[in-house]
C-alpha cells in the first residue's frame, strides 16, 4: 500500500467533511439534504444533520474497504491498481457535493430532484 495512496484519500475526506460543514452553516436549521443511493437520482431527502455526517462516515467506511481488497490483492499477487481506493471515495465526494447544491438549490426544503 503506498503513502500516495492514502494520503489521497484522507484529502478527499477532509474536503467531504469541509464541504458537510460549509453545509451546516449555509442551510437553514430545518433543512433536508439528499442522500444517493445508486443510480437514479436524488429521491431520498433526509434531514441535515444525518445527510451531512452520513456522506464522511460512508465515504470513511468505503475507502477503508476498498483500500483494504485492494491491499489484499496486491499481497496475493494479482494485479490490483491501489488507485481505485481514492477515486471511490472522489465519486462519493463529488455526489456529496452535488446533493449539497441540491439543498441550497432547494433552500433546504427537500423538494424536487
Amino acid at each position: 500500500m503506498g503513502v500516495g495512496v492514502v494520503v489521497g484519500g484522507v484529502i478527499v475526506l477532509l474536503a467531504m467533511v469541509g464541504i458537510s460543514a460549509y453545509a451546516w452553516v449555509t442551510l437553514p436549521p430545518g433543512a433536508r439534504v439528499p442522500l444517493h443511493y445508486g443510480m437514479g437520482g436524488y429521491r431520498n431527502w433526509q434531514p441535515k444533520a444525518l445527510a451531512l455526517v452520513s456522506y464522511p462516515v460512508i465515504g470513511a467506511f468505503v475507502f477503508a474497504v476498498v483500500l483494504g481488497a485492494t491491499s489484499k490483492a496486491a499481497s496475493s499477487g494479482k494485479s490490483t491498481p491501489e488507485i481505485i481506493a481514492p477515486l471511490v471515495i472522489l465519486i462519493i465526494a463529488i455526489t456529496q457535493y452535488f446533493a449539497v447544491r441540491a439543498a441550497i438549490n432547494n433552500k433546504g426544503s427537500g423538494d424536487g430532484y
